[in-house]
């Protein structure tokens, strides 16, 4: 019983977290199909400019045409090494294929170049996070706060890598900050929930998941289904449920793109 509820659990919470991916996609579909083509156009006019590949292979990362994305911007690069969005926008299209290392290596290089957006910091903290590189996730996610110390759920994603290191304080202290911070956010409480179940503090747990249903923006299918495991979690003494906190919040990767630079306005490159 124990394991059941522990697996259905952590499949409740995650399919919540990933259900987020699919509001407005109909509406983005739309606007993308008609930026592909507009692009499209664009390269077959001006083939040895970077930015006509940079916007094409962008709108095909939006799209979810990762392949299509990857070819484009790998043009664009070849283009000019240097263009910065393009080498991070790569990254964007390796993180998403599931290619963490060549994700990492483009982090690592945006960094390197000139203008780097800062968000490339929470981009290189979630590959590192996804490879298991705790450590160095942390340290990502610190840097970012230095240069943005209000970036939405920097702290939550810095907890979820204090926790997979069992540092259990400085993982507390973290999802407090985040909710101190935006305290219309849920998901600290969420998470702070779910590392007291991990610590099998219950009643902690029982606290965090309960203040989280208060929250405005949980979808009633969310809401449902945290009541769902606070029913569980009540109804089943000596419970050791997953962590659904080993995954971090993926869809906010997308937070690091920045679509205006995707009209090629960056760099005076014409």
């Amino acid at each position: 019983m124990g394991k059941r509820l522990k697996e259905w659990i952590a499949g409740s919470i995650l399919m919540a977290i990933v259900a987020a991916l699919g509001l407005g996609a109909h509406a983005r579909n739309s606007f993308w199909k008609s930026e592909i083509g507009l692009w499209e156009d664009g390269v077959k006019k001006a083939p040895q400019k970077e930015r006509p590949h940079h916007n094409l292979g962008f709108a095909y990362y939006e799209a979810g045409r990762w392949e299509d994305a990857q070819k484009e911007l790998e043009k664009a690069l070849a283009l000019n090494p240097r263009y910065t969005l393009s080498m991070y926008n790569l990254g964007l299209v390796f993180y998403r294929k599931g290619r963490m290392e060549k994700a990492i290596e483009c982090c690592r290089k945006t960094l390197d170049l000139k203008s780097p957006p800062p968000e490339t910091y929470f981009n290189l903290g979630l590959a590192y996070y996804q490879k298991g590189h705790y450590s160095n996730a942390v340290k990502s996610f610190k840097a970012l706060l230095e240069i943005k110390p209000d970036y939405q759920n920097t702290y939550n994603n810095l907890g979820l890598a204090y926790q997979r290191q069992r540092q259990w304080r400085r993982a507390i202290e973290s999802f407090q900050e985040e909710l101190r911070r935006d305290p219309e956010n849920p998901y600290p409480l969420l998470y702070l929930g779910d590392l007291y179940i991990e610590r099998k503090d219950y009643r902690r747990a029982l606290v965090h998941f309960k203040r989280a249903l208060a929250s405005p923006s949980l979808s009633e299918e969310r809401v449902n289904k945290v009541k769902k495991i606070i029913s569980a979690i009540e109804e089943t003494p000596g419970i050791s449920p997953a962590s659904f906190s080993k995954s971090p919040l993926a869809p906010l990767f997308q937070r690091g793109v920045i679509p205006p630079f995707s009209k090629g306005r960056a760099g005076g490159i014409s």
